[in-house]
């Protein structure tokens, strides 16, 4: 049963525009102090105002802002510039030039973790939509015994590797990742307008995001409604960590290079047409990821929170504002405007003091097997930490048996564990330490039958032949398992960037397992070094 990483991306944004519904037109009000700068515009005519009076402010506005003192601060629309210098006197509305918004502070600066939970559901049934669809074998799994069969593939989760070519797990698991952290942030209150170039707040919305979308992809991989329960997907390809470990962190890679496109080339191009099928175009393509958060909460596809929209009065003034630029040497519409950074509680300073009550960490690793071969994966750990100086940790990790001597063969080991960590100077930039890891190691050495499964699937023929069901992974490959005690023992250290994150540079570590070869895999012992991101949390 093949998995389609890329092909599900595609099928979402398909299926999500023909559901996609118009509730907002529903909306007999608007709050202008809480409703985005679209709804403002198109709902209150707020836009064509400032359009037919030269961007000047009105004397009353039919809100409830009896006079522009009323307004409580200035606040920039981020992604317009200001055309003339702002008139700071109240008694004349009619002096200033800029394109100003009222911005009230929001009272619930909260998660609104009910519409997040909602759409991060829909995203997840637009990709089970796609399985069933286009998947026989996904169909064909929902017979059966439904919780034994979940129960077996979580259990058969290890190695590194999930069979997939590099397009699945490397590209269309990265905008899966990037959508599920873009619907956390447009639910955010305190980081929704956040954008590359906001300093702290930028990159606070980015952890945030991390790990909003480890949970959800955790949740996709081994779930109560994921790839192991609907589709037992484990039973039937390679079963690795490797989803669980890039979905997250080249998700959160992916969102920062949707918004470097946004505000370095789709704005750009913003700054030279007006035409609204380059433009839409351009911010659905080069942001796929924001483009599907925003369908998953009914929004335009090409949403931005940041600039004037697309439609309506605000694509006049738009179309104006590119007029004045372009015919008369005025200043670019659309440019980027640094926003007011909020109180985060993240103190982004070089002020290293304090240690992290929990860390997390996502890792790749290289093992050299002393017996011979070497094995390249990657985990996550997480640490507690006792006092100033201890931790215990616990790890797991899987790995995929490199150079195997024919191509249908495959190998891969499985680590789990738990011990204490012992850092001396962890409250200080510089952090180095020592561990120890005690805990199981599972390694398999896996030959498939090409032959064997092409005739198996011949047989079930989609579900049309005379075999009742689809062949398990189980039916064309023999496995040898060795499972075993096992430990590690090391030492590295970290480098503190800031309060909120460290990078663990380098860790190397002696393994040694009780446990027999798997014929020709000798992990008895072993070199292992590892690198990879550390989330401090507590000591924001």
């Amino acid at each position: 049963m093949p998995k389609r990483g890329t092909g599900r991306c595609a099928f979402g944004i398909l299926l999500a525009l023909w559901l996609w519904g118009w509730p907002a037109a529903a909306q007999s009000t608007v709050d202008i102090f809480r409703e985005s700068w679209d709804a403002l515009q198109v709902q209150t005519g707020f836009v064509e105002t400032l359009r037919k009076e030269r961007f000047s402010l009105k004397t009353e506005w039919n809100r409830g802002l009896s006079s522009t003192s009323d307004i409580p601060t200035r606040v920039m629309l981020a992604g317009a510039k200001a055309t003339e210098p702002v008139n700071t006197d109240p008694t004349d509305p009619t002096g200033g030039g800029a394109i100003e918004l009222p911005i009230k502070p929001a009272s619930d600066s909260k998660v609104r973790w009910l519409p997040a939970v909602a759409e991060s559901l829909y995203y997840t049934g637009i990709m089970h939509a796609f399985n069933l669809t286009f998947q026989p074998g996904t169909r064909d799994t929902l017979n059966g015994r439904w919780l034994q069969h979940y129960a077996s593939a979580v259990s058969e989760l290890r190695g590194w590797s999930d069979g997939d070519t590099f397009m699945a797990p490397y590209v269309g698991h990265s905008i899966e990742g990037s959508a599920f952290g873009y619907i956390l942030r447009q639910n955010d209150p305190k980081y929704k307008t956040v954008q590359l170039g906001d300093g702290r707040d930028y990159y606070v919305s980015l952890l945030r995001s991390l790990a909003y979308s480890a949970a959800w992809h955790t949740q996709w991989k081994i779930g109560p409604a994921s790839e192991a329960s609907i589709g037992n997907v484990m039973l039937h390809a390679s079963p690795g960590f490797i989803t669980l470990v890039d979905t997250p962190t080249l998700g959160v890679v992916t969102m920062f290079a949707e918004d470097a496109a946004d505000r370095h080339l789709i704005m750009g191009l913003e700054n030279r047409t007006s035409n609204r099928a380059i433009i839409i175009l351009a911010r659905c393509f080069l942001n796929p990821g924001r483009t599907m958060a925003n369908m998953t909460a009914f929004r335009m596809p090409w949403a931005r929170d940041t600039r004037l929209g697309l439609f309506g009065a605000s694509y006049e003034t738009r179309k104006e504002l590119l007029r004045e630029y372009r015919e008369e040497g005025g200043e670019k519409p659309f440019v980027f405007v640094k926003r007011k950074p909020v109180d985060s509680g993240i103190d982004f300073k070089k002020d290293y003091r304090g240690v992290a009550p929990v860390e997390l960490q996502a890792f790749s690793y290289y093992e050299s097997f002393l017996g011979g071969g070497s094995c390249i994966g990657g985990g996550g750990q997480g640490a507690a930490r006792v006092n100033s100086q201890l931790q215990i940790v616990t790890e797991v990790s899987g790995c995929l048996v490199m150079h195997m001597p024919q191509s249908n063969q495959s190998g891969d080991s499985l680590f789990y564990g738990a011990g204490p960590r012992w850092a001396p100077k962890a409250g200080e930039k510089f952090s180095p330490y020592v561990q120890l890891l005690i805990g199981g190691r599972r390694v398999t050495h896996a030959i498939d039958n090409g032959a064997l499964r092409a005739q198996l699937m011949k047989q079930w023929n989609d579900g049309d032949g005379t075999l009742p069901h689809y062949p398990s992974r189980f039916d064309w490959s023999v496995e040898r398992q060795a499972n075993g005690f096992s430990m590690s023992a090391g030492t590295g250290f970290d480098v503190v960037f800031t309060r909120a994150f460290a990078w663990r540079v380098l860790n190397v570590e002696y393994t040694h397992s009780w446990l027999p070869d798997a014929d020709m895999i000798r992990a008895q012992n072993g070199i292992r070094v590892t690198t990879g991101a550390v989330l401090r949390i507590g000591t924001w």
